[in-house]
């Protein structure tokens, strides 16, 4: 059954529910995050399912509630609709992504990501590229690896809200648990991400015993700084904001889980191509997005508790007891 309807005034809209005296339709343009409540069998002239084109965008509005008070399904509270998303972006960053501060080129370092996150790629690509990852695995040489996986976080480091100086050293400190997480990182990126390669990155970071908080971090940040083009970096607290602001739905588990990690990847993929023609090219262009769309503005900027909380590191490690 099509999940996109379109209106012959109201426009595209997708059908949130169901009901035997009427449907639930959600419009966009109107700018309301409360879908219309349109009556059978008035409502059935109106719509129409021929001739539409997908929206993904649309298709990916899924985090719809039924307010007990109404009666009408809504989106959450504090949701904004993509163009007030970029008003806010572009207040920070004129020039969207191509802006000298979010590019971090006029000063503006201790609010640009995206040069940092290129930084880690860029270092990826030098220590661990070029099949030189699974060499070291093959040769079993546990130390190198944490040697390089350290110097790509003194790049991580450099973007707020990710990890500490010192908690890669502290995740990898037993070599008979690091080793078969590194092994599980390179099959996941010799191919297309996959649920079976990715549940057994999950089970080698578990292995890792690292703190709840950054199991999420631990195990998406090198997929993403590996290949930012493929592979999305999941900071919980930033993303759920951002995505519940968005009308998105992560499906979230605090351990890490396929289908949250897919649902974040189907919510980046729409997400960029929205954001190609302010110049978005990847991934890391979808997280900096994210981390601006987290905390809901307050005036012309961001509260400072909030803010605070936001740009503090997601959490400390320490190993289990």
């Amino acid at each position: 059954m099509p999940t996109e309807k379109r209106a012959t005034v109201l426009g595209a809209g997708k059908v949130v529910a169901v009901e035997p005296t009427a449907v639930h339709v959600f419009f966009p343009r109107s700018g309301r995050r409360y879908a219309a409540k349109l009556r059978w069998p008035d409502a059935r002239p109106l719509i129409r399912t021929n001739c539409v084109d997908r929206d993904p965008w649309l298709e990916g509005l899924s985090s719809f509630l039924l307010d007990p008070t109404e009666r009408r399904y809504a989106l959450a509270t504090g949701w904004i609709t993509h163009d007030q998303a970029m008003t806010e972006f572009l207040r920070d960053f004129p020039r969207g992504f191509a802006d000298p501060a979010y590019l971090g080129t006029n000063g503006g370092a201790p609010r640009a990501r995206a040069p940092h996150w290129r930084a880690a790629h860029a270092e990826w690509l030098e220590s661990m590229g070029s099949g030189e990852g699974e060499r070291l695995i093959a040769a079993g040489d546990v130390r190198k690896l944490v040697e390089r996986a350290v110097r790509i976080e003194k790049h991580v480091i450099l973007v707020r809200g990710t990890i500490e100086a010192g908690t890669l050293a502290r995740a990898f400190e037993d070599p008979d648990a690091a080793l078969p997480f590194f092994a599980a990182l390179f099959e996941l990126l010799a191919s297309a991400p996959g649920r079976a390669r990715f549940e057994r990155l999950s089970v080698a970071a578990n292995a890792l015993e690292v703190e709840p908080a950054l199991a999420w971090p631990i195990v998406t940040l090198f997929p993403f700084v590996a290949d930012p083009g493929r592979h999305a970096f999941l900071s919980p607290r930033t993303a759920c904001a951002a995505a519940k602001r968005l009308g998105g739905d992560l499906r979230f588990d605090a351990a890490p889980r396929w289908p949250t990690y897919a649902a974040l990847r189907a919510f980046a993929a729409r997400l960029l191509l929205r954001l190609g023609p302010a110049g978005a090219r990847d991934y890391v262009d979808v997280e900096a997005f994210l981390h601006a769309m987290a905390t809901p503005r307050s005036g012309g900027s961001r509260t400072g508790a909030a803010s605070k909380r936001a740009a503090r590191p997601a959490a400390r490690i320490h190993k289990k007891r």
